[in-house]
Protein backbone atom coordinates (compact mmCIF):
# COMPACT_ATOMS: atom_id res chain seq x y z
CA UNK A 1 0.00 0.00 0.00
CA UNK A 2 1.04 3.15 -0.38
CA UNK A 3 0.99 6.05 1.53
CA UNK A 4 -1.39 8.93 1.25
CA UNK A 5 -0.66 12.04 -0.60
CA UNK A 6 -0.34 14.83 1.66
CA UNK A 7 3.50 15.42 0.48
CA UNK A 8 2.56 16.65 -3.87
CA UNK A 9 -0.52 18.73 -4.02
CA UNK A 10 -0.07 21.19 -1.43
CA UNK A 11 1.64 23.73 -2.56
CA UNK A 12 -0.08 23.64 -5.38
CA UNK A 13 -3.20 23.92 -3.23
CA UNK A 14 -0.92 27.25 -1.89
CA UNK A 15 -1.00 28.36 -5.16
CA UNK A 16 -3.90 27.75 -6.64
CA UNK A 17 -6.48 29.39 -3.41
CA UNK A 18 -3.87 31.48 -1.32
CA UNK A 19 -3.72 29.93 1.63
CA UNK A 20 -0.72 30.79 3.38
CA UNK A 21 1.21 28.83 6.45
CA UNK A 22 2.80 31.58 8.22
CA UNK A 23 -0.58 34.01 8.22
CA UNK A 24 -3.37 34.16 10.93
CA UNK A 25 -6.49 32.45 8.96
CA UNK A 26 -7.86 36.11 9.66
CA UNK A 27 -5.10 37.68 7.45
CA UNK A 28 -5.79 36.40 4.14
CA UNK A 29 -5.43 38.25 1.09
CA UNK A 30 -8.28 38.61 -1.23
CA UNK A 31 -9.55 35.27 -2.61
CA UNK A 32 -9.80 35.03 -6.68
CA UNK A 33 -13.38 33.67 -7.24
CA UNK A 34 -12.93 33.26 -11.01
CA UNK A 35 -9.63 30.91 -10.42
CA UNK A 36 -11.16 29.52 -7.69
CA UNK A 37 -14.27 27.86 -9.22
CA UNK A 38 -12.92 27.37 -12.63
CA UNK A 39 -9.30 25.37 -11.33
CA UNK A 40 -11.68 22.77 -9.32
CA UNK A 41 -13.89 21.19 -11.83
CA UNK A 42 -12.57 18.20 -11.97
CA UNK A 43 -12.43 15.00 -10.04
CA UNK A 44 -8.64 15.39 -9.78
CA UNK A 45 -7.91 18.93 -8.82
CA UNK A 46 -10.58 18.36 -6.25
CA UNK A 47 -8.59 16.12 -4.45
CA UNK A 48 -5.76 18.35 -5.01
CA UNK A 49 -7.90 20.31 -3.11
CA UNK A 50 -9.12 18.00 -0.43
CA UNK A 51 -5.32 16.95 0.30
CA UNK A 52 -5.15 20.68 1.36
CA UNK A 53 -7.48 19.97 4.02
CA UNK A 54 -5.94 17.36 5.04
CA UNK A 55 -2.21 18.76 5.29
CA UNK A 56 -2.48 20.91 8.95
CA UNK A 57 -3.46 17.42 10.67
CA UNK A 58 0.69 16.53 9.79
CA UNK A 59 2.09 20.60 11.06
CA UNK A 60 4.47 21.08 14.12
CA UNK A 61 2.23 23.30 15.39
CA UNK A 62 -0.83 21.26 15.51
CA UNK A 63 -0.12 17.58 15.11
CA UNK A 64 3.50 16.92 15.25
CA UNK A 65 5.72 18.28 18.41
CA UNK A 66 2.90 21.14 19.87
CA UNK A 67 0.56 17.86 20.26
CA UNK A 68 3.09 15.97 22.06
CA UNK A 69 4.54 18.73 24.13
CA UNK A 70 1.16 19.90 25.49
CA UNK A 71 -0.41 16.36 25.60
CA UNK A 72 2.49 14.72 27.66
CA UNK A 73 4.55 17.76 28.80
CA UNK A 74 1.24 19.55 30.35
CA UNK A 75 0.70 16.61 32.68
CA UNK A 76 2.68 13.93 35.08
CA UNK A 77 3.70 11.92 32.15
CA UNK A 78 6.69 14.42 31.15
CA UNK A 79 9.79 14.73 32.39
CA UNK A 80 10.80 17.82 31.15
CA UNK A 81 14.48 17.19 30.40
CA UNK A 82 15.15 20.24 28.42
CA UNK A 83 16.17 23.23 29.67
CA UNK A 84 14.23 26.50 28.13
CA UNK A 85 17.37 26.75 25.98
CA UNK A 86 17.67 23.46 24.82
CA UNK A 87 14.18 23.29 23.85
CA UNK A 88 14.16 26.79 21.60
CA UNK A 89 16.38 24.80 19.21
CA UNK A 90 17.63 26.24 16.11
CA UNK A 91 15.40 30.38 15.67
CA UNK A 92 12.21 30.87 15.94
CA UNK A 93 10.60 28.41 13.69
CA UNK A 94 10.94 26.33 16.73
CA UNK A 95 9.80 28.62 18.97
CA UNK A 96 6.64 26.88 19.74
CA UNK A 97 8.87 24.43 21.73
CA UNK A 98 9.26 27.28 24.17
CA UNK A 99 6.30 25.67 25.91
CA UNK A 100 8.21 22.23 26.86
CA UNK A 101 9.62 24.76 29.64
CA UNK A 102 6.83 26.60 30.18
CA UNK A 103 4.51 24.32 31.92
CA UNK A 104 5.93 24.67 34.61
CA UNK A 105 5.17 28.39 35.16
CA UNK A 106 1.81 28.62 33.84
CA UNK A 107 1.32 32.42 34.02
CA UNK A 108 3.91 32.61 31.46
CA UNK A 109 1.68 30.38 28.74
CA UNK A 110 0.15 34.20 27.77
CA UNK A 111 3.93 35.41 26.64
CA UNK A 112 4.76 31.81 24.88
CA UNK A 113 3.78 32.51 20.81
CA UNK A 114 3.27 28.56 21.15
CA UNK A 115 -0.59 29.21 21.59
CA UNK A 116 -1.34 31.44 18.98
CA UNK A 117 1.10 29.62 16.53
CA UNK A 118 -1.08 26.93 17.17
CA UNK A 119 -4.93 28.49 17.58
CA UNK A 120 -4.36 30.37 13.98
CA UNK A 121 -3.05 26.32 12.54
CA UNK A 122 -6.41 24.72 13.43
CA UNK A 123 -8.26 27.44 12.38
CA UNK A 124 -6.36 27.78 9.00
CA UNK A 125 -7.32 23.76 8.96
CA UNK A 126 -10.89 24.69 9.35
CA UNK A 127 -11.15 27.67 6.67
CA UNK A 128 -9.48 25.04 4.12
CA UNK A 129 -12.40 22.82 5.03
CA UNK A 130 -14.80 25.70 4.70
CA UNK A 131 -13.87 26.87 1.30
CA UNK A 132 -13.60 22.87 -0.28
CA UNK A 133 -17.05 22.85 0.90
CA UNK A 134 -18.54 26.20 -1.05
CA UNK A 135 -16.36 25.05 -3.67
CA UNK A 136 -17.59 21.21 -4.08
CA UNK A 137 -21.30 22.64 -3.42
CA UNK A 138 -21.01 25.13 -6.42
CA UNK A 139 -23.06 24.43 -9.16
CA UNK A 140 -20.12 24.78 -11.49
CA UNK A 141 -18.32 21.76 -9.86
CA UNK A 142 -19.26 19.65 -12.28
CA UNK A 143 -17.79 16.51 -10.74
CA UNK A 144 -19.69 12.95 -10.19
CA UNK A 145 -22.20 12.98 -7.11
CA UNK A 146 -20.13 10.08 -5.87
CA UNK A 147 -17.21 11.92 -5.46
CA UNK A 148 -18.51 15.19 -4.43
CA UNK A 149 -20.42 13.46 -1.42
CA UNK A 150 -17.48 11.86 -0.63
CA UNK A 151 -14.99 14.79 -0.53
CA UNK A 152 -17.14 17.33 1.45
CA UNK A 153 -17.56 14.10 3.76
CA UNK A 154 -13.85 14.63 4.22
CA UNK A 155 -13.41 17.93 4.56
CA UNK A 156 -16.41 17.71 7.22
CA UNK A 157 -14.30 15.36 9.18
CA UNK A 158 -11.14 16.94 9.19
CA UNK A 159 -13.19 19.88 10.23
CA UNK A 160 -14.61 18.59 13.05
CA UNK A 161 -10.87 17.16 14.02
CA UNK A 162 -9.51 20.66 14.19
CA UNK A 163 -12.45 22.00 16.22
CA UNK A 164 -12.23 19.20 18.82
CA UNK A 165 -8.60 20.23 19.30
CA UNK A 166 -9.60 23.96 19.76
CA UNK A 167 -12.62 23.55 22.26
CA UNK A 168 -10.06 21.22 24.41
CA UNK A 169 -7.52 23.45 24.23
CA UNK A 170 -9.59 26.57 24.30
CA UNK A 171 -12.97 26.06 25.34
CA UNK A 172 -15.59 27.90 23.46
CA UNK A 173 -14.06 29.12 20.20
CA UNK A 174 -15.32 31.78 17.23
CA UNK A 175 -17.55 29.09 15.20
CA UNK A 176 -16.71 29.70 11.22
CA UNK A 177 -18.59 26.93 8.92
CA UNK A 178 -17.99 29.00 5.63
CA UNK A 179 -14.86 30.06 3.98
CA UNK A 180 -13.95 33.70 4.82
CA UNK A 181 -13.61 37.00 3.36
CA UNK A 182 -11.46 38.95 4.99
CA UNK A 183 -12.95 42.48 3.12
CA UNK A 184 -15.98 41.71 4.76
CA UNK A 185 -15.78 42.39 8.54
CA UNK A 186 -19.02 40.85 9.68
CA UNK A 187 -17.32 37.19 8.51
CA UNK A 188 -14.53 37.77 10.30
CA UNK A 189 -15.69 39.16 13.53
CA UNK A 190 -17.32 36.81 15.00
CA UNK A 191 -17.74 36.20 18.86
CA UNK A 192 -16.78 32.79 20.68
CA UNK A 193 -19.49 30.28 20.76
CA UNK A 194 -20.09 28.26 23.86
CA UNK A 195 -18.16 24.94 24.45
CA UNK A 196 -21.55 23.54 23.45
CA UNK A 197 -22.06 25.05 20.48
CA UNK A 198 -18.73 24.00 18.80
CA UNK A 199 -19.71 20.03 20.15
CA UNK A 200 -23.29 20.52 18.54
CA UNK A 201 -21.57 20.83 15.18
CA UNK A 202 -18.36 18.62 16.09
CA UNK A 203 -21.40 16.09 16.07
CA UNK A 204 -23.29 17.63 13.18
CA UNK A 205 -20.17 17.05 10.77
CA UNK A 206 -19.21 13.68 11.74
CA UNK A 207 -22.60 12.42 11.65
CA UNK A 208 -23.19 13.78 7.92
CA UNK A 209 -19.76 12.88 7.03
CA UNK A 210 -20.51 9.29 7.99
CA UNK A 211 -23.34 8.72 5.39
CA UNK A 212 -20.95 9.37 2.55
CA UNK A 213 -17.19 7.68 3.92
CA UNK A 214 -15.85 4.44 2.78
CA UNK A 215 -14.94 2.03 5.11
CA UNK A 216 -11.60 1.38 6.01
CA UNK A 217 -10.91 -1.34 3.14
CA UNK A 218 -11.51 0.81 0.29
CA UNK A 219 -9.22 3.08 0.70
CA UNK A 220 -6.81 0.07 1.27
CA UNK A 221 -7.90 -1.34 -2.10
CA UNK A 222 -7.74 2.22 -3.87
CA UNK A 223 -3.70 2.64 -1.65
CA UNK A 224 -4.63 5.74 -0.24
CA UNK A 225 -4.76 4.19 2.95
CA UNK A 226 -4.38 7.32 5.89
CA UNK A 227 -8.01 9.32 4.25
CA UNK A 228 -10.84 9.54 5.92
CA UNK A 229 -12.96 6.17 6.83
CA UNK A 230 -16.60 5.78 8.75
CA UNK A 231 -14.11 4.29 11.45
CA UNK A 232 -12.57 7.75 11.88
CA UNK A 233 -15.76 9.13 12.18
CA UNK A 234 -16.88 7.02 14.50
CA UNK A 235 -13.90 7.54 16.23
CA UNK A 236 -13.75 10.84 16.65
CA UNK A 237 -18.27 10.95 17.86
CA UNK A 238 -16.85 8.51 20.60
CA UNK A 239 -14.22 10.92 22.01
CA UNK A 240 -16.86 13.84 21.40
CA UNK A 241 -19.60 12.09 23.31
CA UNK A 242 -17.75 11.13 25.88
CA UNK A 243 -16.02 14.29 26.52
CA UNK A 244 -19.58 15.83 27.01
CA UNK A 245 -20.56 12.99 29.34
CA UNK A 246 -23.40 11.63 26.45
CA UNK A 247 -22.73 8.21 27.87
CA UNK A 248 -24.79 6.42 25.93
CA UNK A 249 -24.68 8.05 23.04
CA UNK A 250 -20.61 7.22 23.41
CA UNK A 251 -20.94 3.54 23.82
CA UNK A 252 -23.16 3.79 20.53
CA UNK A 253 -20.70 4.93 18.55
CA UNK A 254 -18.57 2.88 19.64
CA UNK A 255 -20.99 -0.89 18.74
CA UNK A 256 -21.58 0.92 15.50
CA UNK A 257 -17.99 1.29 14.58
CA UNK A 258 -17.12 -2.23 15.73
CA UNK A 259 -20.18 -3.25 13.68
CA UNK A 260 -17.96 -2.40 10.77
CA UNK A 261 -15.90 -5.56 11.51
CA UNK A 262 -12.66 -3.62 10.23
CA UNK A 263 -10.87 -3.41 13.72
CA UNK A 264 -9.05 -5.94 15.96
CA UNK A 265 -6.26 -6.29 18.44
CA UNK A 266 -2.57 -6.75 17.56
CA UNK A 267 -1.88 -9.32 19.21
CA UNK A 268 1.37 -7.63 19.80
CA UNK A 269 1.34 -4.43 21.63
CA UNK A 270 4.06 -2.77 19.98
CA UNK A 271 2.60 -3.51 16.80
CA UNK A 272 0.87 -0.39 17.18
CA UNK A 273 3.74 1.55 16.52
CA UNK A 274 6.25 -0.68 14.21
CA UNK A 275 6.98 0.89 11.11
CA UNK A 276 6.39 -2.64 9.21
CA UNK A 277 3.14 -2.29 10.42
CA UNK A 278 1.27 1.22 10.19
CA UNK A 279 -2.29 1.56 9.47
CA UNK A 280 -2.52 -1.68 10.82
CA UNK A 281 -5.75 -3.59 12.14
CA UNK A 282 -5.99 -2.16 15.32
CA UNK A 283 -5.27 1.75 13.77
CA UNK A 284 -8.24 3.69 12.96
CA UNK A 285 -6.92 7.21 12.73
CA UNK A 286 -2.60 7.83 11.74
CA UNK A 287 -1.13 10.78 10.30
CA UNK A 288 1.08 9.48 7.61
CA UNK A 289 4.50 10.65 7.21
CA UNK A 290 7.25 9.68 5.08
CA UNK A 291 10.90 9.84 5.10
CA UNK A 292 11.02 12.84 2.59
CA UNK A 293 13.13 16.11 3.84
CA UNK A 294 11.15 19.22 2.33
CA UNK A 295 12.23 22.40 2.81
CA UNK A 296 9.71 24.83 4.00
CA UNK A 297 10.45 28.48 4.49
CA UNK A 298 14.22 27.99 4.09
CA UNK A 299 14.18 25.49 6.78
CA UNK A 300 14.68 22.10 6.12
CA UNK A 301 12.93 19.36 8.32
CA UNK A 302 11.09 20.62 11.34
CA UNK A 303 9.57 23.62 11.77
CA UNK A 304 6.53 25.64 12.94
CA UNK A 305 4.69 25.76 9.56
CA UNK A 306 6.19 23.17 7.80
CA UNK A 307 4.51 19.99 6.98
CA UNK A 308 7.90 16.80 5.94
CA UNK A 309 6.79 13.74 6.56
CA UNK A 310 9.04 13.49 9.49
CA UNK A 311 8.66 11.11 12.46
CA UNK A 312 7.37 12.62 15.92
CA UNK A 313 10.44 11.78 17.10
CA UNK A 314 13.96 10.70 16.01
CA UNK A 315 16.11 7.90 14.85
CA UNK A 316 18.30 6.80 17.64
CA UNK A 317 20.92 4.53 19.24
CA UNK A 318 18.76 3.65 21.56
CA UNK A 319 19.06 6.59 24.18
CA UNK A 320 16.93 9.60 24.72
CA UNK A 321 14.08 9.11 22.18
CA UNK A 322 11.74 12.65 22.41
CA UNK A 323 14.68 15.31 22.11
CA UNK A 324 15.36 15.05 25.47
CA UNK A 325 12.10 17.26 26.35
CA UNK A 326 9.54 14.76 25.77
CA UNK A 327 11.06 12.12 28.44
CA UNK A 328 8.74 9.67 30.43
CA UNK A 329 8.55 11.07 33.97
CA UNK A 330 9.33 8.57 37.09
CA UNK A 331 6.00 8.48 37.84
CA UNK A 332 4.91 6.96 34.64
CA UNK A 333 7.52 4.75 34.87
CA UNK A 334 6.44 3.80 38.24
CA UNK A 335 2.66 3.33 37.05
CA UNK A 336 4.07 -0.22 35.72
CA UNK A 337 3.95 -3.31 37.49
CA UNK A 338 7.27 -5.58 36.70
CA UNK A 339 5.28 -8.11 34.45
CA UNK A 340 3.85 -5.25 32.34
CA UNK A 341 5.33 -6.06 28.41
CA UNK A 342 3.81 -2.27 27.50
CA UNK A 343 6.46 -0.68 30.11
CA UNK A 344 9.38 -0.77 28.19
CA UNK A 345 7.96 0.96 24.93
CA UNK A 346 6.43 3.28 26.69
CA UNK A 347 9.40 4.35 29.38
CA UNK A 348 12.37 2.08 28.03
CA UNK A 349 15.69 2.36 30.59
CA UNK A 350 19.02 0.81 30.01
CA UNK A 351 19.11 -2.89 29.44
CA UNK A 352 15.74 -2.96 27.61
CA UNK A 353 15.59 -4.95 24.30
CA UNK A 354 13.22 -3.30 21.54
CA UNK A 355 13.00 -5.33 18.38
CA UNK A 356 16.60 -6.40 18.76
CA UNK A 357 18.27 -2.73 20.46
CA UNK A 358 19.64 -2.79 23.13
CA UNK A 359 18.90 0.75 25.27
CA UNK A 360 22.33 1.22 27.13
CA UNK A 361 21.40 4.36 29.06
CA UNK A 362 18.36 5.51 30.85
CA UNK A 363 17.00 4.80 34.51
CA UNK A 364 13.47 5.04 35.99
CA UNK A 365 13.82 8.45 36.30
CA UNK A 366 15.45 9.57 33.39
CA UNK A 367 13.41 7.15 30.55
CA UNK A 368 13.17 6.91 26.76
CA UNK A 369 10.05 6.97 24.56
CA UNK A 370 9.99 4.20 22.31
CA UNK A 371 6.99 5.01 20.46
CA UNK A 372 6.72 7.14 17.53
CA UNK A 373 10.66 6.21 17.34
CA UNK A 374 13.19 4.78 14.55
CA UNK A 375 15.24 2.70 16.72
CA UNK A 376 19.31 2.58 15.66
CA UNK A 377 21.26 4.87 14.49
CA UNK A 378 21.60 2.57 10.98
CA UNK A 379 18.36 1.76 10.31
CA UNK A 380 17.77 1.56 6.48
CA UNK A 381 14.55 3.17 6.44
CA UNK A 382 16.49 6.15 8.28
CA UNK A 383 17.55 9.79 6.40
CA UNK A 384 21.45 10.01 6.45
CA UNK A 385 21.88 12.70 8.54
CA UNK A 386 19.05 13.42 9.60
CA UNK A 387 17.60 12.15 12.87
CA UNK A 388 14.38 14.43 12.63
CA UNK A 389 12.74 12.71 9.37
CA UNK A 390 11.70 9.31 9.58
CA UNK A 391 8.77 7.15 7.97
CA UNK A 392 6.89 6.38 11.31
CA UNK A 393 3.27 7.93 11.56
CA UNK A 394 1.70 9.66 14.65
CA UNK A 395 -0.96 7.36 15.94
CA UNK A 396 -3.98 9.23 16.93
CA UNK A 397 -7.09 7.01 17.82
CA UNK A 398 -6.84 3.07 17.57
CA UNK A 399 -9.00 0.35 18.49
CA UNK A 400 -7.80 -0.21 22.25
CA UNK A 401 -8.96 3.46 22.86
CA UNK A 402 -12.22 3.53 21.45
CA UNK A 403 -12.66 0.22 23.54
CA UNK A 404 -11.49 1.50 26.66
CA UNK A 405 -13.63 5.08 26.07
CA UNK A 406 -16.61 3.23 25.93
CA UNK A 407 -15.74 1.06 29.01
CA UNK A 408 -15.20 4.16 30.28
CA UNK A 409 -18.69 5.37 29.73
CA UNK A 410 -20.50 2.31 30.61
CA UNK A 411 -19.17 2.69 33.87
CA UNK A 412 -19.63 6.48 34.36
CA UNK A 413 -23.04 5.92 33.10
CA UNK A 414 -23.55 3.54 36.02
CA UNK A 415 -24.83 4.10 39.75
CA UNK A 416 -21.69 4.77 40.92
CA UNK A 417 -22.10 1.79 43.53
CA UNK A 418 -24.08 -0.60 41.13
CA UNK A 419 -21.95 -3.89 40.60
CA UNK A 420 -19.35 -2.58 37.83
CA UNK A 421 -20.37 -3.18 34.38
CA UNK A 422 -19.79 -7.08 32.68
CA UNK A 423 -18.87 -5.83 29.69
CA UNK A 424 -16.18 -2.95 30.94
CA UNK A 425 -14.65 -5.67 33.26
CA UNK A 426 -14.56 -7.54 29.75
CA UNK A 427 -12.66 -4.89 28.30
CA UNK A 428 -10.29 -4.06 31.05
CA UNK A 429 -9.26 -7.51 31.11
CA UNK A 430 -8.43 -7.76 27.76
CA UNK A 431 -6.59 -4.59 27.54
CA UNK A 432 -4.57 -5.83 30.59
CA UNK A 433 -4.03 -9.58 29.43
CA UNK A 434 -2.59 -8.31 26.07
CA UNK A 435 0.07 -6.76 28.28
CA UNK A 436 0.83 -9.55 30.02
CA UNK A 437 -0.78 -8.82 33.40
CA UNK A 438 -3.82 -11.67 34.54
CA UNK A 439 -4.46 -10.32 37.88
CA UNK A 440 -6.47 -9.26 39.15
CA UNK A 441 -8.67 -11.59 37.30
CA UNK A 442 -11.96 -10.99 35.46
CA UNK A 443 -13.71 -13.09 38.68
CA UNK A 444 -11.99 -10.10 41.05
CA UNK A 445 -12.90 -7.12 38.75
CA UNK A 446 -16.57 -8.10 38.88
CA UNK A 447 -16.61 -7.68 42.31
CA UNK A 448 -16.18 -3.97 41.88
CA UNK A 449 -18.10 -2.01 42.08
CA UNK A 450 -18.50 0.76 38.59
CA UNK A 451 -17.22 3.53 40.77
CA UNK A 452 -14.25 1.23 41.99
CA UNK A 453 -14.09 0.09 37.92
CA UNK A 454 -13.90 3.88 36.61
CA UNK A 455 -10.82 4.35 38.68
CA UNK A 456 -9.28 0.89 37.54
CA UNK A 457 -10.27 2.03 34.16
CA UNK A 458 -8.69 5.77 34.16
CA UNK A 459 -5.39 4.06 35.67
CA UNK A 460 -5.19 1.49 32.52
CA UNK A 461 -5.67 4.58 30.12
CA UNK A 462 -2.27 5.97 31.42
CA UNK A 463 -0.40 2.86 30.99
CA UNK A 464 -1.97 2.04 27.65
CA UNK A 465 -1.68 4.98 26.34
CA UNK A 466 1.56 6.50 27.59
CA UNK A 467 2.88 9.20 25.43
CA UNK A 468 1.00 9.05 22.95
CA UNK A 469 -0.48 12.53 23.54
CA UNK A 470 -3.96 12.11 24.54
CA UNK A 471 -3.13 12.53 28.66
CA UNK A 472 -3.71 15.95 29.07
CA UNK A 473 -7.21 15.64 27.37
CA UNK A 474 -8.18 12.67 29.76
CA UNK A 475 -6.95 14.62 32.86
CA UNK A 476 -9.29 17.73 31.75
CA UNK A 477 -12.20 15.21 30.89
CA UNK A 478 -11.73 13.93 34.52
CA UNK A 479 -12.16 17.22 36.00
CA UNK A 480 -9.70 20.26 37.83
CA UNK A 481 -9.12 17.81 40.79
CA UNK A 482 -7.61 14.94 38.49
CA UNK A 483 -5.27 17.60 36.88
CA UNK A 484 -4.61 19.50 39.52
CA UNK A 485 -3.34 16.48 41.17
CA UNK A 486 -1.16 14.76 38.56
CA UNK A 487 0.68 18.34 38.37
CA UNK A 488 0.98 18.43 41.93
CA UNK A 489 2.60 14.47 42.31
CA UNK A 490 5.06 15.63 40.17
CA UNK A 491 6.18 19.04 41.24
CA UNK A 492 4.76 20.75 38.03
CA UNK A 493 2.28 22.91 40.56
CA UNK A 494 2.90 23.81 44.16
CA UNK A 495 1.40 26.32 46.03
CA UNK A 496 4.44 27.42 48.25
CA UNK A 497 6.20 28.74 45.11
CA UNK A 498 5.03 31.44 43.43
CA UNK A 499 5.42 30.57 39.71
CA UNK A 500 3.53 27.34 40.34
CA UNK A 501 0.62 28.15 42.00
CA UNK A 502 -3.04 26.55 40.80
CA UNK A 503 -5.42 28.58 38.98
CA UNK A 504 -8.69 26.39 38.14
CA UNK A 505 -8.50 29.08 34.89
CA UNK A 506 -5.53 26.75 33.76
CA UNK A 507 -8.25 23.90 32.34
CA UNK A 508 -7.95 26.37 29.21
CA UNK A 509 -5.35 27.94 27.74
CA UNK A 510 -5.77 31.51 27.00
CA UNK A 511 -6.57 32.71 23.00
CA UNK A 512 -4.16 34.66 21.15
CA UNK A 513 -4.36 38.70 21.69
CA UNK A 514 -3.60 39.22 18.21
CA UNK A 515 -6.81 37.39 17.52
CA UNK A 516 -9.02 39.14 20.24
CA UNK A 517 -7.85 42.37 18.31
CA UNK A 518 -8.00 41.96 14.98
CA UNK A 519 -12.01 39.84 16.05
CA UNK A 520 -12.20 43.89 17.16
CA UNK A 521 -13.41 42.68 21.16
CA UNK A 522 -15.97 40.23 19.84
CA UNK A 523 -13.74 37.62 20.90
CA UNK A 524 -12.79 37.66 25.02
CA UNK A 525 -10.12 36.36 26.43
CA UNK A 526 -10.48 33.33 28.96
CA UNK A 527 -10.62 33.99 32.52
CA UNK A 528 -7.87 33.95 34.46
CA UNK A 529 -5.41 35.84 31.79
Amino acid sequence: MKKIFLYTASLLLVLVIGFSCKKSFLDRKPIGQEVIETYFTTEKRALEGIVGVYDPLGWDKTFDRMFWCLGDGATDDNNLGASRDDAVGAGTNYVQINIAAEYTNMRAIPLSPAFSIMYKGYYDGINRANLMIKILNDPQTTISDVAKKRFVAEAKTLRAIYYFMLVNYYGGVPLFTYALNPQDASTIRLPRSTAAQVYAQIEKDLNEAIVDLPKKSVTVSEGMVGRMTKGTAYGMLVKAYLYQKKFTESVTAANNLAALGEYTFNADYFDNFRVTNLNGRESILEVQHNNNAITVNNVEGWGADGYDGSSASNTMNACFGGFGFNRPSGNLYNSFTATDTRRKYVAAVNGDVVDGVTFTCGDPTNASIVKFTLLGLNNPLSVPGRADVAPINRVLIRYSDVLMMKAEALCAAATPTATAPSEAVSILVQIRNRGGLTIPTAASYTAYTADQLLSAIRQERRREFGMEGWRLFDLHRWGIDSTKNALIRIGKIDNAVPTKIWKDAYMLYPLPQSEIDISGGAVIQNPGY
